[in-house]
């Protein structure tokens, strides 16, 4: 782990929980896109309507998808209280 300064760390909390508003944004849209979108559809698969079948597991792909993702490439593991002083370079 990098000694990153309280400035720093707060700009990686903001930049992972906007990530994570927008990957819920994200999962709103797709589950009522495809909810209220293909409602008038009147394909069934297994005696399910399609709207249902693309909307609610779809979304669980989704989500796990982007969690997946913001893991890999947003979230930084940092120790909060952790805090490296300017002068010294020294950890507190």
């Amino acid at each position: 782990m990098k000694p990153m300064t309280h400035e720093e760390k707060n700009r990686q909390i903001r930049k992972e929980a906007l990530a994570t508003v927008l990957l819920f944004l994200l999962c709103c849209a797709w589950h009522v896109g495809f909810g209220y979108g293909l409602s008038g559809c009147d394909i069934t698969v297994f005696h399910l309507p399609l709207w249902w079948l693309i909307s609610t597991p779809g979304v669980f792909v989704v989500a796990v998808a982007g969690v997946l993702f913001l893991l890999k490439k947003v979230f930084v593991n940092f120790d909060f209280e952790q805090e490296e002083t300017e002068e010294t370079g020294d950890v507190h």
